[in-house]
């Protein structure tokens, strides 16, 4: 149960700091062209929000068993957190079309927070909707955040400051 607790608390956390961080995600076009065939590429992007900077680095690590492999590490005022990511070709295609999009319209989502499950008699570990909360941004910030903010696809991280 601790546990359960602690991942839901670092999943929340992560998409606090995701939340803060920027509302208009901003991607550089060479990141977008490389993210598109998950080329390896490595950027870091600094933001201001609230008058704190958070700086998040992205690594565009490679196709690994079928999956475009990818970390973000985001650095607060007060935390730093990797997101370690692992999505299918039809989620690199979704992600990409939202970054060319370009929009700055503001889209409201209902995004999932999952906690996690384990059965007790296999070890086997789950995630359930466990709340939603509303989020507001750009087409390519809600992409973003339905994927990194799903432990299917991407696993938060906590490092030491």
């Amino acid at each position: 149960m601790k546990k359960c607790l602690l991942i839901l608390t670092v999943l929340t956390v992560v998409g606090g700091l995701c939340a803060y961080a920027a509302e208009f995600s901003k991607f550089s076009p060479k990141f977008i062209k490389k993210f598109k065939d998950c080329e390896r590429y490595e950027e870091t992007v600094t933001s201001e929000f609230d008058g704190q900077q958070f700086t998040t680095h992205r690594n565009i690590i490679g196709w690994r068993n079928g999956m475009c492999r990818y970390q973000e590490t985001i650095t607060s005022p007060v935390d730093k957190y990797r997101l370690n990511c692992r999505f299918t070709t039809v989620q690199v295609d979704d992600l990409y079309k939202a970054m060319i999009a370009k929009g700055r319209d503001v889209e409201k989502y209902e995004l999932d927070v999952y906690g996690e499950q384990i059965d007790q008699k296999t070890g086997a570990r789950s995630y359930k909707v466990h709340s939603t909360t509303t989020i507001t941004g750009n087409k390519a910030y809600i992409a973003w955040a339905k994927v990194q903010n799903n432990p299917y696809f991407c696993m938060p991280e906590r490092l030491s400051k």
